[in-house]
């Protein structure tokens, strides 16, 4: 991304506007008011630079990038282009708030219901985990969830109790927790509950698994990988994966890629029960039977007596 300043001028100084300073910096975070600086300088300079390299040279994570530009964003601070940001001119601004006629745009019904439920669901939030003392860069950061992720107000006040329920309500927690959520299909309450219990039946497994194999370590990520196409692409239940896990028992050393081809191989075969393996097991068994019982006479050859009274004369 490309950071471009109105201002011609080329200073020998990287400058920040009295206004920054005065109307908007104490209500930003710390990355916030580094990430402004650092694309001023960027802007003097004509650079080009993209979030990952920002983040590294700020010492900080890609997501803080976002989420920190977001937040500039929403204090006008900077406007988003084809190639990058353009960083606000704020003497501009300033003077077109005093000399240019302010015309509010037309709010449909929607808009103004859907402001108002956001409003009454922050000013929930500040009363019920902040003791009615949120500060207004929380206010500015729950805007932000509202309008990245599409929550609808029940599901925002989960995130802050969710959250608050792990003594861990501080904004890094919080924006990693909504974008979880976010990419696992949250948007409504109800579809908040639906990913909270397979959340809880995803963690129950991985814990049983870990337990039937004596592993003294978490899964990695490919591992759970494995686990979530058992649970999510096949749709088993515990009890397919038990029966699995019960094949390995002769196994010194079984992994989860070993019980993969197993749950694999059962599902090319279209088995979705237990029920199903026990009939293989039981057909493959009554075939084994029955094949070890026949008698195959084509085998032997048939001996021929053409004079029985000399045979018997013999014995």
């Amino acid at each position: 991304m490309k950071f471009v300043s109105k201002s011609k001028l080329e200073l020998a100084d990287t400058v920040l506007p009295d206004l920054f300073i005065v109307n908007h910096m104490n209500s930003l975070e710390p990355i916030d008011v580094k990430v402004y600086i650092y694309m001023q300088y960027l802007s003097k300079n004509n650079e080009e630079i993209d979030s990952i390299n920002m983040a590294k040279k700020l010492s900080t994570s890609e997501q803080e990038i976002s989420i920190s530009l977001d937040r500039l964003q929403s204090e006008e601070l900077i406007s988003k282009t084809t190639f990058g940001f353009n960083i606000v001119n704020l003497k501009e601004v300033e003077v077109n708030k005093l000399y240019t006629p302010k015309v509010e745009p037309k709010k449909t019904k929607a808009f103004v219901e859907q402001e108002q439920a956001r409003t009454l669901a922050a000013s929930a939030i500040s009363e019920s985990f902040f003791n009615g003392l949120m500060s207004f860069s929380w206010y500015t950061d729950i805007g932000i969830l509202f309008d990245r992720y599409k929550f609808s107000e029940e599901v925002m006040i989960a995130l802050f109790h969710y959250c608050d329920e792990r003594k861990a309500l501080n904004k890094k927690y919080v924006y990693a927790v909504a974008e979880g959520w976010y990419k696992g299909g949250v948007k409504t309450f109800e579809h908040l509950e639906e990913y909270l219990d397979k959340i809880t039946k995803f963690q129950i497994t991985i814990q049983k698994i870990s337990k039937a194999l004596r592993l003294n370590r978490n899964l990695t990520k490919y591992e759970e990988a494995y686990v979530n196409k058992w649970l999510y692409e096949y749709m088993y239940d515990f009890d397919m994966i038990e029966e699995a896990l019960k094949r390995t028992v002769s196994k010194s050393n079984p992994s989860i890629n070993y019980i993969n081809g197993i749950l694999s191989n059962w599902f090319k075969k279209e088995y979705k029960k237990v029920e199903d393996i026990q009939n293989e097991v039981r057909q493959t068994a009554t075939i084994s039977k029955d094949n070890n019982s026949k008698v195959k006479y084509k085998d032997y050859e048939q001996r021929n007596y053409d004079n029985l009274e000399t045979y018997y004369d013999n014995l």
